[in-house]
């Protein structure tokens, strides 16, 4: 139901549905991210670095147990939000030549979101893949790529089409060229 109101709902609808999910499985993984993604495509009413998305994402990851794969929900956010700038011509379309990477605010989000991966235990998480690829590519398009290097490990083969994506990208192309260079620097 949240994905049908993200893509087709009036925002309200939007709303009151994750509200709904939310207030029956509140660390709800997916609708999180859907919520993200729906939020990044509202205007920016100030600075670059200033979105409503990222104080959503990091609230929530506040709230979230230590050990809730929701901590890397401001990751999420910061790839999301690339993808709207990428696609309105507001970034460059080469996420690694875009600055939205190298900002204070993506600065401590891509910090809290590695640390938190070192300390993380559950591999067994059902969409722990999505959220190793969200990092990985995060942390490839900020020019980090010993610790890049260390999630494509842990990736193995199980890319996932979000965000190699983005922006209109393919993601398999995106995701080997990332990663041999991310191996290439840290073998």
């Amino acid at each position: 139901l949240l994905r049908l109101a993200r893509i087709a709902g009036p925002e309200r609808e939007v709303l009151d549905v994750f509200a709904e999910v939310r207030r029956r499985h509140p660390e709800h993984h997916h609708a999180h991210h859907l919520l993200v993604a729906r939020l990044a495509e509202r205007p920016s009413g100030g600075r670059y670095e200033s979105h409503e998305v990222y104080d959503l994402a990091e609230l929530a990851a506040a709230e979230a147990p230590a050990d809730s794969p929701l901590a890397v929900l401001p990751v999420v956010a910061l790839a999301e939000r690339y993808r709207v700038l990428a696609a309105t011509g507001l970034a460059p379309a080469e996420p690694a030549a875009s600055a939205h990477w190298s900002g204070p605010r993506a600065r401590r989000i891509l910090r809290a979101g590695f640390d938190w991966w070192l300390e993380w235990e559950q591999d067994e998480h059902p969409r722990r893949h999505i959220d190793l690829n969200h990092l990985a590519f995060a942390l490839s398009c900020a020019g980090r790529p010993a610790e890049a290097a260390a999630l494509f490990r842990r990736i193995g083969a199980h890319a996932t089409r979000a965000p190699w994506s983005y922006p209109h990208r393919d993601p398999r192309a995106a995701f080997r060229a990332a990663r041999a260079s991310a191996f290439l620097t840290n073998p």
